[in-house]
């Protein structure tokens, strides 16, 4: 698999499947042997994270400022929410008389299926078999390169079905029970959550008929839920005016606040409360060390061990002879 392209995080993927299903066959007697852990997977270096510092945070924020998108840029730098999780919020979970945030659901943009009964003939006017030319134009902007030359009996092609389904920006629950744990919300963004839902109340009504509602809390014009890719694309140019250099959407929302929040003094299990992590080791990895935070605390450690050095002080012994030239300057 590797030497046929593929991504030493996809192939470990795969073989974590085989060894898992391996693993029981062996347990149920099928199999002698689990063949899978004779073979060394191969290792994947972690993307390292990049947080913003809090210099960073505030110029993001500041550039933000001019947009309608401006608190949802508070929530992700400030309390660490996911994207999905910031675009799914709902006004009905949202309670801002006790100051808490109940992230019940979230917005995803699932794959289209097909609904038709020849998925193949469905899709055959978008079938291409032949890869595309060395210096191919037409696929020039795609960030991953050309796309795959389809298979013989190909049946993708769903987002043109006439009868898709199951597919689109959905509303969907979150993963884990402790991802709906609600979360305080910093008492200073209250008075912007209520201006930023005046100003909603007044696209409604500017919208009339064209409104569509959903309870979000973070819309388009119209009602409708933000496009995560539309979000993506703001979040570049977000970068780029406030001066930042270019990182991942996870880096600048939620890797920075736990890295705040470790800055401010919170530890560990407050953090990992607040980013509703369901094991502590997720956390640290969300939290990156500064060099001017393990400087102070190396000072400190010094100063608690090492015995403080009190000040020379210089003293001085009378003599016959100085005792002399004093008495002899107080004749003069």
């Amino acid at each position: 698999m590797l030497d046929e392209g593929h991504a030493p995080s996809h192939v470990l993927k795969v073989h974590r499947f085989l060894s898992r299903a391996l693993k029981i066959a062996h347990r149920r007697r099928i199999i002698a042997e689990n063949v899978a852990t004779l073979v060394d997977p191969p290792t994947v270096d972690e993307t390292e994270a990049t947080p913003f510092t809090t210099e960073e945070a505030k110029a993001f924020l500041e550039a933000a400022v001019r947009r309608p998108t401006f608190m949802w840029r508070c929530v992700g730098v400030g309390m660490g929410f996911r994207q999905g999780e910031t675009l799914g919020l709902r006004w009905k979970y949202v309670d801002l008389g006790n100051e808490l945030f109940h992230p019940q659901w979230q917005l995803q943009r699932l794959t289209w299926r097909h609904g038709c009964k020849d998925p193949h003939a469905c899709g055959s006017r978008l079938h291409r078999f032949e890869p595309c030319p060395p210096e191919c134009k037409a696929h020039k902007n795609y960030k991953r390169g050309c796309p795959k030359p389809c298979t013989k009996n190909c049946t993708k092609h769903a987002s043109a079905c006439p009868e898709r389904k199951g597919g689109g920006l959905v509303f969907t629950r979150p993963k884990t029970k402790k991802s709906t744990n609600p979360v305080p919300i910093p008492p200073p963004f209250i008075p912007y959550l209520h201006e930023h839902k005046a100003r909603q109340e007044e696209m409604r009504a500017a919208a009339c008929d064209a409104w569509e509602e959903h309870g979000a809390v973070f819309t388009r014009p119209d009602g409708r839920p933000l496009d995560p890719r539309a979000d993506w694309a703001e979040f570049k140019e977000l970068l780029e005016e406030a001066g930042i250099d270019d990182r991942r959407l996870y880096d600048g929302s939620r890797h920075t606040a736990g890295t705040i929040l470790n800055e401010l003094g919170a530890d560990m299990p407050t953090i990992m409360e607040i980013l509703r992590h369901t094991q502590i080791s997720q956390t640290r990895r969300h939290v990156k060390g500064r060099s001017h935070l393990s400087k102070d605390a190396m000072r400190r450690m010094g100063d608690a061990f090492m015995p403080q050095s009190e000040p020379a002080i210089e003293t001085t012994i009378e003599t016959t002879s100085t005792r002399e030239a004093r008495a002899r300057r107080r004749i003069r």
